[in-house]
């Protein structure tokens, strides 16, 4: 695994695409012409990208009258980290259509969605285009996969609400050198994935609106939040304090979470290992050894802190704290 850095923020010409962008699909020009893309995309093509770990975000200009990129089967192998992914489609429409019979996606300017890397896709775009696109693991990500399926392939707009102000401070990010270069760079990197976290759980809530127990959960994930963030950090949190506390039986609780794809204790536990992994990467942190991060944050076993991080970043909790350091 390549190691991190904490200056996250890199920049490259069109003629320097070819590797940067391997893992997207498969190139052509508007033409037709197979070829990667940094050797027919002109010299005024360019991305930045920002990102820790396995959390990327790319800006990516191309001037090129037309693109058309292809993302097959070996692609999806060669990407087996699977993501969160949001693209925004700043300047510029084009037509995503995945191959698993699901309707073609039409993004016109300004407009976002959610989409699936899993599926293999083709994706074509009309005319010069700028476009944002966001990819975050599962496990770094404070959503399931599974409660975020009703907004699967469903576009809006970028330019109104919230998702206004998560794209814009995106891009304010990667427009600046200095934000991605310096100690709180980790703590910029999850700033922009919290806001585009919030930007899709309001969005799900609107497409919830007429969901019974859309209220009830936001409640429960509410006071989990809440105990989950000092000084209550370390305190047990099971399923029965939680009804006490909102009210409700614990199957109606497990219910809410089991109608989305989750359970109770998973959620907790993914919330708990995420907020621990910041702190590994905060400088705030670095007088503390692994053990008593752990412990910080209501992993009182070490050795069991240690696997389930590994399980869910692919390395150590020691190694991680190492390469973002």
């Amino acid at each position: 695994m390549p190691a991190r850095t904490r200056s996250v923020r890199s920049q490259a010409r069109a003629r320097d695409f070819g590797q940067a962008l391997d893992g997207w699909g498969h190139f052509t020009d508007a033409g037709g012409l197979d070829a990667p893309p940094g050797e027919w995309i002109r010299a005024d093509g360019e991305l930045i990208r920002g990102g820790l770990d396995r959390t990327q975000l790319d800006l990516l200009s191309v001037s090129a009258p037309g693109l058309v990129v292809t993302r097959m089967a070996e692609h999806v192998a060669r990407t087996p980290d699977v993501k969160h992914i949001v693209v925004v489609q700043l300047e510029g429409t084009s037509v995503l259509t995945p191959t698993d019979g699901r309707p073609p996606v039409h993004l016109g300017p300004g407009d976002l969605s959610y989409g699936d890397p899993t599926v293999p896709y083709r994706w074509e775009f009309e005319g010069p285009l700028s476009l944002m696109m966001l990819r975050v693991p599962f496990a770094a990500f404070p959503l399931a996969p599974a409660s975020l399926r009703p907004i699967l392939g469903q576009p809006y707009s970028s330019r109104e609400g919230f998702a206004r102000l998560a794209v814009g401070f995106a891009r304010d990010v990667l427009a600046d050198a200095d934000l991605l270069g310096g100690p709180t760079a980790p703590r910029i990197v999850q700033n922009v994935v919290d806001l585009f976290a919030t930007m899709l759980a309001g969005r799900l809530a609107e497409t919830h609106s007429d969901d019974p127990t859309q209220p009830a959960f936001r409640r429960v994930i509410g006071y989990i939040a809440e105990r989950l963030t000092p000084p209550s950090l370390t305190q047990p949190l099971g399923l029965p304090q939680i009804a006490r506390a909102v009210d409700m039986s614990p199957r109606y609780v497990q219910s809410l979470f089991q109608l989305r794809g989750m359970t109770v204790s998973g959620w907790i536990r993914q919330r708990r290992l995420e907020v621990a992994r910041q702190a590994l990467a905060d400088p705030a942190w670095a007088g503390a050894d692994i053990a008593q991060v752990a412990a910080a944050h209501g992993f009182s076993d070490h050795s069991h802190f240690t696997r389930v991080f590994r399980s869910a970043y692919g390395e150590t909790p020691s190694r991680w704290r190492s390469d973002a350091g």
